[in-house]
């Protein structure tokens, strides 16, 4: 979810994906050879030139025949350009083939056109985006796998805090001002503080205009500027491009995870915590998406979603916690 809020805006305003050798609608990445002994389940991912759905692609088909399923993927955006008419193009050709299930990236409107599936009887899996439901198919029955924003923030918040000495101050640097992800994970952050960690004050909190590293590094900088260096002991940040601009500022004070606790989240990397300067990064795992995607969906078939472990107040919905890189596994991510 929290990455994606900037590719749907995105997509939303000016569909500017790059293609990257993309296959056309229809067609499967590598498809699995089905057995006697396994069901098929159609995905339908938004698009295989975004390089985190790709790989959350390839590990929905090398995952697959664990669960017994033999995955047909699709792309979602086979020009590169994420669009409705592309999108239900994708989710039509794959209910054509009456598949056991379905796994969907829900882009646009795509909740509305998936009602098909419920009168067909098809198990219907919604996987990494939160989908929208709109008032036109609010008794849509399906299950939803993936990360929660507020979950995040307060992941961020519990990770950050092993770095904290007691009584610290820190800042908090956030996505773009009304973006939901930006206020979820922010509320999340908060909350698990004031829970656990009450003597932690939050100096400021800011919003970057855009998702860039040189916007969050004059942020940093105004920081410095008005608490000045030692003035606070740490900053939370919501993107990677937030995280490589305060990076940046910080060599250039000779602040590092030892006298600076910088906690971030990205999809990819641990670089900068094995430099020493970032304390800890939360990735975002395809494996572990496309694991609890493909779990949620066995369930369903196999009618025993009362074992699954839902998110607490939800019947629905199976929340996927993000990996903390650290010194310990930062050679992994990098």
């Amino acid at each position: 979810m929290k990455r994606w809020s900037t590719f749907l805006l995105a997509a939303a305003m000016v569909l500017t994906l790059a293609a990257c050798g993309d296959k056309a609608a229809g067609g499967s990445a590598g498809g699995t050879d089905q057995t006697a002994d396994t069901q098929v389940v159609g995905f339908v991912s938004a698009s295989w030139s975004d390089d985190y759905c790709k790989r959350m692609n390839d590990a929905m088909m090398e995952l697959g025949p664990e669960y017994g399923l033999t995955v047909d993927a699709i792309n979602g955006a086979p020009s590169g350009n994420p669009d409705v008419s592309g999108y239900i193009e994708a989710i039509d050709a794959l209910a054509a083939k009456n598949p056991d299930a379905m796994i969907v990236q829900p882009l646009f409107s795509v909740p509305d056109h998936c009602v098909q599936f419920n009168e067909k009887g098809i198990p219907l899996t919604f996987l990494n985006i939160s989908p929208e439901i709109s008032e036109n198919c609010k008794d849509l029955e399906y299950y939803y796998a993936g990360c929660f924003d507020v979950k995040i923030g307060e992941q961020l918040a519990e990770e950050m805090s092993k770095g904290l000495k007691d009584g610290a101050k820190i800042c908090v640097m956030c996505l773009p001002y009304g973006q939901t992800n930006a206020a979820q994970r922010l509320e999340g952050l908060q909350n698990w503080l004031a829970e656990n960690r009450p003597d932690v004050e939050i100096l400021e909190v800011n919003y970057v205009e855009k998702n860039d590293p040189t916007v969050a590094q004059t942020i940093f900088e105004d920081w410095i500027q008005k608490y000045g260096v030692g003035g606070f002991d740490g900053v939370a940040t919501q993107s990677s491009m937030q995280t490589q601009g305060v990076v940046s500022s910080m060599k250039s004070y000779g602040l590092d995870a030892s006298n600076f606790t910088l906690a971030g989240i990205s999809a990819a990397t641990g670089e900068w915590v094995a430099e020493g300067v970032e304390f800890v990064d939360l990735y975002q795992d395809p494996y572990a998406e496309a694991r609890a995607a493909l779990e949620t969906t066995r369930a369903m078939l196999d009618g025993t979603t009362d074992q699954l472990d839902l998110l607490e107040g939800e019947y629905n919905c199976l929340s996927v916690r993000m990996t903390p890189i650290t010194i310990e596994n930062a050679d992994q991510f990098t």
